[in-house]
């Protein structure tokens, strides 16, 4: 491949600049180049020189001196007329070359030549006429008219092949015998030396030659140049000041009349009259305008070299062709219209700027063609792969008889296998149960599924592919810098704080964190792609552990309930019959009868105890039975409940209830009677004698704004109540975990030879645990020595789970 792009290279570079150097000499290119040049002419066109007049044979003149040709005489008055106001020089642009049928108009115009300095034109003759005298190829002035003249020479205007006259030869005609132009003797501009070399004096065929070309700049559109009417002058009209010491131009400006000229500026205003033109030669002469041209050598390199610019360029920076080859063709435009205003040099920019386009052209046409044969093998190599565990086989199609379609089938079958890929892929990431993040190597996440919107997001499971996007862009690191690590074994700092040793991210956030949702999960990673950062990924599994976590807590909890709660009662019972045994011994004194109450006490703890780590497992469980249950029955229930251990101790309860209150929930009776039996037995425990215990209902809007209303339950007391330190304990204590409460004075919870219908061991868990189970909620208020309000809400309505 690469032998390959260095021939093709080679061969642009030695190829292409012989092809724009024989295209340059084609009429096409010619042409374009000659209508930039006459354009830039027109933007350089420049002011006339004030000491050239023009004295026009116009309409005027005709109409009032007669039809043309007119007498001699009427010219020798002309320059009888000049002469007395002296101008530097005439033009006669005239051809006198025949004799007048009167001799004598020939003499006085002769005689008049004599007065003042005149120019006379040569004729060009027939190329056919006989080569002889002074002035091969051309037809002289009448001899009486040559021997005045002060200079003789030739006034051709040589056109360009579009026929546009660009330049006029200071030196024409044959070999040997090469004539001055005109206006160059008026100008006092020597032509220079005769290059002419002596095969060329000896051929035969004498070739015709032009040196010294000219390339003219003009001043502007016709009657650029100041004109007077030939018949002004002629009757004195003209004062002699504007014609004394001028270069007076004596020629025909009328259309129809003389020669005509087709110049770069007649595209304003039609033909320029050959005096015109003259007079703009004469003004370069004098002032030393000239449009230079570059010898073969130089245009070839003018040519040449951009091309080999563009292709050095194009080598090192493939990937910007179009402005490169733009770029400097513009560049050689502009450096053509800068080098002709500047120094007057020409520099056809028509070659250089199609090299350039060519040359991107092939540049983009090898370029495009080396991709497609790159992707052609590519995609044939791709689809020559084996189907792998997921995909089915594709069908075999008809063999196709164009070779070139062969390609595209593949390329075909090769997208169609990698979208059934990617499509697969997606889906199956999207409904995996585990939370999965896509991470570049900065830790922004480029993908994620369903499960891991709903373990960082907080939201639903979303219900399109799309959806699963609404972590993207978002910073693994920032996201989860919130949520509180679990404490690890061996940590020195929480996970999600970066260290500045330079450890990767994913090993700085390698650990467990928890939701606000409580929800538990733990962070590993893995990269992916290429070893480069730059080209590396990161697949990020978030596993949920909060099944995990929460059964260990609860066989942390029950550890420490066996170990203590019910070891506590039972090692106390043991003690006991220790001393009932030392009092049976012979001869010792009979136990007392607060030993046998202090043992029957300690059985009815651990009994109590039992029963609160059944009612516990059973509201932790999910086997709850719910039903239309009459709130008002559960709340006289509970209150008949406790009514024996209210007593006991010297408390009233009252239920205030509207026995005429039909509300009924949807809830399981027997557990939210026990939850509200709890609550009850916790106030009157921390009661005084004497004091209130209030039970009450009413019927309130939705929980958090939900609509179908919600019942209240409020049981409130007037005893020792709590600190907000520990309401807020209470209220925050995580899920199923084991509240002992006691006594602002210290002492512990009044005991009685009456037993409490439920103990408080674990009461408040199982409050808790029956109220999410409802979907409810607990709120309390509570202050030192006044007591505390609990508030409980649950639904009218119970929500499908």
């Amino acid at each position: 491949m690469r032998t390959r792009l260095a021939v093709e290279r080679l061969l642009m570079a030695l190829l292409l600049p012989i092809a724009i150097l024989w295209l340059a000499q084609r009429p096409g290119l010619l042409q374009l180049d000659a209508a930039i040049h006459d354009r830039m002419l027109l933007l350089a066109s420049h002011t006339p020189a004030p000491d050239i007049l023009i004295v026009a044979i116009d309409e005027r003149s005709l109409s009032e001196l007669g039809r043309w040709p007119w007498s001699r005489d009427t010219h020798a008055r002309l320059l009888e007329r000049l002469a007395a106001d002296k101008p530097r020089a005439v033009l006669l642009d005239l051809f006198l070359t025949e004799p007048s049928v009167d001799t004598l108009d020939d003499e006085r115009l002769a005689q008049a030549m004599e007065k003042l300095p005149v120019y006379l034109p040569l004729l060009h003759a027939n190329p056919l006429a006989p080569v002889s005298g002074n002035w091969p190829g051309f037809l002289p002035p009448l001899g009486l008219f040559a021997e005045r003249a002060k200079g003789i020479g030739h006034a051709e205007l040589t056109p360009d092949i579009d026929g546009v006259a660009r330049t006029l030869y200071l030196r024409e005609g044959y070999a040997g015998h090469l004539q001055p132009y005109v206006g160059a003797l008026i100008a006092n501009h020597p032509p220079g030396p005769d290059n002419t070399t002596d095969a060329t004096r000896a051929a035969p065929d004498r070739t015709w030659l032009r040196q010294d070309p000219l390339r003219l700049l003009f001043a502007g559109p016709r009657g650029s140049y100041r004109t007077v009417p030939y018949v002004s002058v002629l009757r004195g009209e003209v004062p002699g000041e504007l014609l004394r010491d001028k270069l007076l131009l004596v020629g025909a400006t009328a259309p129809g009349l003389g020669d005509q000229t087709l110049t770069p500026n007649a595209r304003i205003r039609g033909v320029l009259p050959g005096v015109e033109v003259h007079a703009n030669a004469i003004d370069n002469l004098l002032h030393g305008r000239n449009v230079y041209v570059l010898s073969p050598l130089a245009y070839a390199a003018w040519a040449i070299v951009p091309l080999w610019i563009a292709l050095w360029l194009l080598v090192r920076m493939a990937h910007h062709a179009l402005p490169i080859a733009f770029g400097l063709a513009a560049a050689c435009l502009l450096t053509s219209v800068v080098a002709m205003f500047a120094r007057h040099w020409w520099l056809p920019p028509a070659a250089p700027m199609l090299g350039l386009i060519i040359l991107y052209m092939l540049w983009s046409w090898r370029r495009l063609e080396s991709q497609f044969a790159y992707l052609r093998e590519r995609a044939q190599a791709l689809d020559a792969l084996p189907a792998g565990a997921f995909e089915v086989l594709p069908a075999r199609g008809a063999p196709l008889a164009d070779p070139m379609a062969r390609p595209k089938r593949a390329l075909d079958r090769a997208i169609a296998r990698v979208q059934r890929m990617q499509k697969l892929m997606d889906e199956a990431m999207h409904t995996m149960p585990v939370a999965m993040l896509i991470c570049d190597e900065e830790g922004r996440i480029g993908s994620s599924n369903a499960a891991a919107v709903r373990l960082l997001g907080g939201g639903a499971l979303p219900l399109r592919h799309d959806d699963a996007g609404a972590l993207r862009g978002v910073s693994l690191p920032a996201l989860i810098a919130p949520l509180a690590a679990t404490p690890r074994a061996g940590a020195t700092a929480s996970p999600a704080v970066a260290a500045s040793d330079g450890t990767h991210w994913t090993a700085r956030l390698h650990g467990e964190y928890i939701t606000a949702e409580a929800r538990v999960f733990r962070l590993e990673a893995a990269a992916f792609g290429a070893a480069a950062p730059e080209d590396r990924g990161w697949v990020i599994v978030l596993p949920e552990l909060t099944a995990e976590r929460e059964a260990q807590r609860q066989r942390d909890e029950w550890r420490r309930f066996l170990s203590h709660d019910l070891r506590s009662p039972q090692i106390t019972i043991l003690s006991l019959l220790s001393m009932h045994d030392a009092a049976a011994r012979p001869g010792a004194a009979p136990p007392p009868d607060d030993l046998l109450q202090a043992i029957r006490r300690e059985a009815e703890r651990t009994l109590t105890l039992a029963e609160g780590f059944m009612d516990y497992t059973e509201a932790e469980s999910n086997d709850y039975r719910f039903a239309e249950t009459h709130v008002g029955a559960v709340l006289l229930d509970a209150r008949d409940q406790v009514w024996p251990y209210a007593q006991a101790n010297g408390v009233r309860v009252e239920a205030r209830l509207d026995e005429s209150d039909e509300t009924v929930i949807p809830a399981d009776g027997s557990l939210l009677t026990r939850a509200i039996v709890n609550l009850l037995n916790n106030a009157i425990r921390h009661s005084q004698r004497g004091g209130c215990v209030s039970l009450r209902m009413d019927v309130v809007a939705g929980i958090d704004g939900q609509p179908g209303g919600a019942v209240r339950i409020i049981v409130s007391d007037e005893g020792s109540g709590m600190t907000a330190a520990q309401l807020q304990a209470l209220l925050s204590t995580p899920r199923g975990q084991r509240l002992v409460m006691k006594k602002d004075n210290g002492a512990t919870a009044a005991q009685t030879a009456v037993p409490a219908a439920r103990g408080m061991g674990l009461g408040f868990s199982v409050v808790r645990a029956v109220l999410q189970q409802h979907g409810g909620r607990i709120e309390a208020e509570s202050a030192p020595g006044v007591g505390t309000t609990f508030w409980l809400t649950l639904p009218l309505r119970r929500e499908a789970p």
